[in-house]
């Protein structure tokens, strides 16, 4: 009986080494810190998977335990890929493997031309975008940006309950003579808690909520008539006039397609950058005599 105990307490000090070795091996920075050879995990054919290559691509945050299953986990399914490529380069045509061989150049030719590109972009491109390039474009090509939801530019004023002349500022918001306008932004400077001019577009949802919830019943409706509306809670009076609606699908006021044109603007800068830099290539080639283009 005390020998079945101590070989099983063996058995089990020697498993436990055994997952601690095994710990060990696979935590990469621990193998990366102490030798500079490297050990083989699995190997089918000519071809060899490699702590290394396994380490690369191990999640930093992952350790003991949790690495040891990612290797496991990685070998297992390296050796069944690697096992159906072999057998997938026996059974394939000649013709059909020089196609997929052209197909993986071009693509590995496309992938580093366009990092370069790339990179060539992030040290040359200038991403200023003036105010002034923008309004130009969109006064060229304004009707290619439409709007997906409804906008307005709103006379809004709330004011406290307790606030002088309501009839008289009622009266101010609802007209659009130059010399009411300028007695209501007096009266607003003096009196109002919140007052928008209405000479900014906005969003007629953006709108809506400036006023108490539920006092407009049919902003659409409201917005395309022009319609004003007055509300009141505990606190506030507020005031509403719409002073001009664009509907969804007309022309985006230029405030809606500012960053859009500084996309565009920039795209066309890349564009013009690379167009450049293959011009600029191509010419030190033929200066240098660097390539023979025997088709000509």
């Amino acid at each position: 009986m005390t020998r079945n105990r101590n070989k099983r307490g063996l058995a089990l000090s020697l498993g436990l080494i055994a997952v601690s070795a095994l710990t060990l091996v696979v935590s990469c920075q621990f193998w990366a810190k102490n030798t500079t050879g490297d050990t083989i995990l699995a190997k089918t054919g000519s071809a060899e998977l490699t702590l290394q290559q396994v380490c690369k691509l191990m999640p930093s945050n992952l350790k003991g335990a949790d690495s040891v299953q990612f290797v496991q986990n990685y070998v297992d399914k390296w050796i069944h890929n690697r096992l159906m490529l072999e057998r997938a380069i026996t059974n394939i045509d000649a013709e059909s493997y020089e196609s997929i061989e052209n197909m993986v150049n071009d693509y590995r030719t496309a992938l580093l031309v366009y990092k370069y590109q790339q990179l060539y972009i992030e040290q040359n491109l200038d991403t200023l975008v003036l105010d002034s390039q923008i309004a130009d474009h969109y006064e060229k090509y304004g009707n290619n940006f439409l709007l997906d939801s409804c906008a307005v530019k709103v006379v809004f004023v709330q004011t406290l309950k307790t606030s002088p002349n309501t009839n008289r500022i009622r009266s101010l918001v609802r007209n659009n003579r130059p010399d009411d306008f300028a007695k209501l932004e007096e009266y607003c400077d003096k009196e109002a808690t919140e007052f928008d001019a209405g000479t900014n577009w906005r969003y007629l949802s953006d709108a809506v909520r400036m006023m108490p919830k539920g006092s407009i019943a049919d902003p659409k409706a409201i917005a395309k008539n022009g319609r004003f509306v007055e509300a009141h809670d505990s606190l506030y009076n507020y005031y509403f006039m719409v002073k001009e609606f664009r509907d969804v699908n007309e022309q985006a006021p230029l405030v809606f397609a500012k960053e859009k044109i500084r996309e565009i603007l920039l795209n066309h800068r890349k564009n013009d950058l690379i167009r450049n830099l293959e011009i600029k290539i191509y010419v030190d080639a033929v200066n240098k005599q660097r390539f023979t283009n025997y088709a000509n």
